[in-house]
């Protein structure tokens, strides 16, 4: 059970908002995140189901993809939950839906949050747009400094076809 619950018991009807906050060590975060986790939770509660807005936000010390040069970065996310205690309800994708039992006292997002923190680092990290990345000969860092390398011209199979360009 993690630190990011909810308690839902007695629970009125209506709109409801929470604040939580745990560390990226108690979510489950690896050590890549370095700062909180800091959790903005919408509930709408109705008498047939409770939906649950979440908005997220950390941020850590992650490895550049070209230059290897580490660099801070914010992490968001968002997403939401339909939780039921029975049945799906029409218009909503399944893998929205949770089933809650009806004793249930608590949600705990903490599993939620942890994935979905996960899932919105991009698949390439990069330090900024326009980061140059390696010398592939050498290894210097194009972004720091210039390489003195010999550029070679790879002859490309594809290289046929630069004379229909000309044209």
């Amino acid at each position: 059970m993690s630190v990011l619950r909810i308690n839902i018991s007695k629970l009125p009807e209506g709109t409801h908002q929470r604040s939580l906050e745990a560390t990226a060590e108690e979510v489950g975060l690896d050590s890549r995140f370095s700062k909180d986790v800091r959790v903005e939770a919408t509930l709408e509660k109705t008498s047939r189901q409770l939906l649950l807005r979440v908005d997220t936000k950390t941020g850590g010390v992650f490895t550049c993809d070209r230059c290897l040069e580490d660099f801070e970065k914010e992490v968001s996310s968002t997403y939401h939950v339909v939780y039921v205690s029975d049945g799906t309800p029409d218009g909503v994708d399944q893998e929205e839906v949770q089933i809650l039992p009806p004793e249930a006292n608590t949600i705990d997002i903490g599993e939620d949050v942890r994935q979905f923190t996960v899932l919105s680092l991009p698949i390439k990290l990069l330090c900024r747009e326009d980061c140059a990345g390696l010398c592939p000969t050498c290894g210097t860092n194009l972004n720091k400094d210039v390489c003195r390398c010999e550029k070679v011209k790879i002859d490309s199979p594809l290289s046929g076809l630069q004379k229909f360009l000309k044209n």
